[in-house]
């Protein structure tokens, strides 16, 4: 699966605070803003785009794993949740 980000204007992006980011065991230095990333979803196959705001929740509030990316819609996510009684 393909996720492309889309560095745009000023105004589209997310200052990255890296004190909250899970990077894991890593060399690799964290980026300095987040921007809208489109990908298609691994179920539907939709075309979707997770946005910064997004991303910045994901990383610095949820604790998620910087090197993860969104694969699904919310469509999707929900229905699996479902299937995995979350």
């Amino acid at each position: 699966m393909k996720i492309v980000r889309k560095k745009s204007k000023k105004e589209d992006r997310i200052k990255v605070d890296p004190d909250k980011l899970n990077m894991g065991n890593t060399y690799s230095s964290p980026p300095e803003y987040y921007y809208d990333a489109e990908f298609d979803c691994k179920d539907c196959g939709s075309h979707e785009i997770w946005t910064a705001s997004q991303q910045k929740w994901w990383y610095e509030e949820a604790g998620g794993y910087f090197f993860a990316v969104a694969v699904r819609c919310r469509k999707c996510r929900e229905k699996e949740r479902e299937r995995k009684g979350l």
